[in-house]
């Protein structure tokens, strides 16, 4: 499935507090209800193994126990930029930016990268993601940030640079290894998203996402039996993933075989 940015579980403040040492602090997540806090880690653990209308689901459930909460708003709001749903965007983005809760410093520099993208959809704005990778670089979440500000701008190369730091620093490498996968793929470099994807599965073989992805790579290259077999995996280890996919490459593989 599609790439997609992803801010990870982090520490939250102001009721919910956690120290961590200096030099090995991650992005305080901001929230007055412990419900809330839960429903968000749901969702974005949802998002790294890209159920992406549970993460939908949880992230507003979050909104409905703490509508001033930051982050649940602006996940959702960078969620519809980036599959191009404008009045989506402009509204989670909108109670992001009039956000009155008190916020960590993370959450203030993605709220002034909001702050811009409501501005000019178009606007650069990886220089906030690199601040984010300097102040939190044991945090996965903040590469993830840059990743997608610079995959939004078509700085692949500089993604592929961001995703690879963060394999250094992350507890769960596979979700990097599918970025790295369509990253590659955005790239045209076909071996290296090969590899990539087969990284992701032999970590995770148990995901169906990880076969999906393949799939997807396989689509890519235009082999599409290979592609139909490894949809058929993903849904074999969960009937809700793969099989439009499957029948799309199966036609597409018998339209071959036909000429």
């Amino acid at each position: 499935m599609k790439k997609l940015f992803v801010l990870m579980l982090a520490v939250a403040i102001c009721s919910i507090a956690y120290n961590q040492p200096a030099g090995n602090r991650k992005m305080a997540v901001t929230t007055n209800s412990e419900a809330a806090k839960k429903l968000y880690d749901q969702a974005t653990t949802a998002m790294e193994d890209v159920q992406l209308g549970k993460f939908v689901e949880l992230a507003n459930e979050a909104l409905k126990e703490d509508p001033d909460f930051f982050m649940a708003n602006k996940n959702l709001a960078t969620y519809h930029m980036y599959f191009g749903n404008d009045q989506k965007f402009r509204e989670y983005a909108g109670k992001a930016v009039n956000c009155k809760a008190e916020l960590s410093e993370g959450e203030m520099l993605l709220k002034d990268a909001l702050r811009r993208l409501l501005d000019n959809k178009e606007a650069d704005v990886t220089d906030i993601g690199k601040k984010l990778v300097e102040k939190y670089p044991q945090d996965i979440n903040a590469y993830y940030s840059l990743n997608m500000f610079q995959s939004v701008n078509k700085d692949y190369e500089g993604a592929v640079k961001t995703l690879k730091s963060g394999l250094k620093i992350a507890e769960r490498p596979g979700p990097v290894y599918n970025m790295l996968g369509y990253t590659y793929l955005s790239l045209n470099d076909t071996e290296n998203a090969a590899a990539a994807f087969d990284k992701y599965i032999e970590m995770e073989p148990d995901n169906p996402n990880t076969y999906d992805s393949k799939g997807d790579y396989y689509m890519a290259v235009k082999d599409y039996t290979r592609a139909y077999e490894s949809f058929m995996k993903a849904n074999e280890i969960d009937s809700s993933w793969g099989m439009g996919k499957a029948l799309k490459a199966k036609a597409l593989s018998d339209s071959l075989l036909k000429k």
